[in-house]
């Protein structure tokens, strides 16, 4: 009787929109928490240029592993491989720039204001290069801030730059998943 009250129970839980949303956010979740901090720290660095295209092949492979053990894990559709594998990438890519630019002193908020990013944000695609406007719009938003940007060193600012690239991508990527 108990155990008929019990599934009784989950199966009134799992059809809730609370307990979907949980199955998504595992989807979403799955390529950043297999991923380890130190493979995680090597494709931020990548995304910044640092290495070669012998390095960035073998990380790519590697992140290739895990994406395929949660496309497997949580039966991502075939079709949705690809834009699963870039969400992971530039999600991986765009938290690591949020820590590193914050060790720099720099917060992730303004980027994200200028450019319209988030859940119901529009979300520039930037897979060519940002216009003059939106750098512009990067720019006055930190100063906007009180950030003195005469002090930021250049690489910071190639920083800001990548931020900007993988969060495009991390947004317009998610809205093509299905999930």
């Amino acid at each position: 009787m108990l155990k008929g009250i019990m599934a009784g129970a989950l199966l009134a839980w799992t059809a809730m929109p609370g307990a979907a949303m949980a199955q998504e956010g595992a989807k979403f979740d799955c390529v950043t928490k297999d991923a380890n901090a130190t493979l995680k720290a090597s494709i931020g660095a990548a995304m910044t240029g640092v290495g070669d295209d012998v390095s960035r092949d073998a990380l790519f492979k590697q992140l290739a592993t895990i994406t395929d053990t949660c496309v497997a894990r949580h039966a991502i559709d075939e079709a949705n491989k690809a834009d699963y594998f870039d969400y992971g990438l530039a999600r991986i890519s765009r938290e690591w720039l949020i820590g590193d630019l914050a060790r720099n002193s720099l917060s992730n908020a303004p980027v994200d204001k200028a450019l319209d990013f988030g859940p119901s944000g529009t979300n520039p695609d930037l897979s060519a290069d940002m216009t003059d406007d939106q750098i512009m719009s990067i720019v006055q938003a930190y100063i906007d801030t009180g950030v003195d940007i005469e002090k930021v060193d250049s690489g910071v600012w190639e920083k800001v730059g990548a931020y900007a690239a993988a969060t495009s991508i991390y947004w317009n990527k998610r809205k093509l998943l299905p999930f």
